[in-house]
C-alpha cells in the first residue's frame, strides 16, 4: 500500500480536527490542514493525471431536421411538444413584422388562422399540415 508524504503530514492535523472537543481547535485543524496540503500540491508541483473525457465526445449531434422530425413525433400525444411546434410558427409569422415582439405577443393573444387551424384539428398532424400550408402562402406573399 503506498502512502503519499501529504497524507502523512496531514493525519495529526484531521484526527484533531476529528477527535478534539473545542470547536475552535477542530476548526485550527481544519484550517492547518488546508494550509498544508496546499503548500504540499502546489509549493512542490505535484504532478497529477490528466484522463480525458470520451464519451461526450463521442456522441453524434443530430441535425436540425432529425430535431423536428423527433419534436413532431412527440407532438402527437405531448402539449409541451404541441406548445413548441406552436411557438415556432408564432415566431415565423413574427420575424416578418417589422416589431418582432409585439407581433408574436398579438399572436398569442389574438391567433391568426394558421394558429387556429393547428389548434382546431383532432389529428395534430393534420392541422400541423393545414397550418403549415397557411404559413407557406403567408411567406410566398410577405
Amino acid at each position: 500500500m503506498k502512502v503519499s508524504r501529504a497524507a502523512l503530514a496531514a493525519l495529526p492535523f484531521v484526527l484533531i480536527a476529528i477527535f478534539a472537543g473545542s470547536y475552535i481547535l477542530r476548526w485550527m485543524a481544519v484550517v492547518l490542514t488546508a494550509l498544508i496540503l496546499a503548500v504540499v500540491l502546489f509549493g512542490f508541483e505535484v504532478k497529477l493525471r490528466y484522463i480525458p473525457r470520451t464519451r461526450f465526445r463521442a456522441r453524434e449531434k443530430k441535425s436540425e431536421f432529425e430535431r423536428t422530425a423527433m419534436l413532431i413525433s412527440k407532438a402527437r400525444s405531448g402539449a409541451v411538444a404541441r406548445a413548441l411546434i406552436e411557438e415556432k410558427i408564432i415566431d415565423s409569422y413574427a420575424i416578418l413584422a417589422e416589431n418582432y415582439d409585439r407581433e408574436a405577443a398579438r399572436l398569442k393573444s389574438n391567433p391568426n388562422e394558421a394558429l387556429k387551424a393547428l389548434r382546431s384539428g383532432e389529428d395534430f398532424l393534420d392541422g400541423l399540415e393545414k397550418a403549415l400550408k397557411i404559413l407557406e402562402a403567408d411567406l410566398n406573399e410577405g
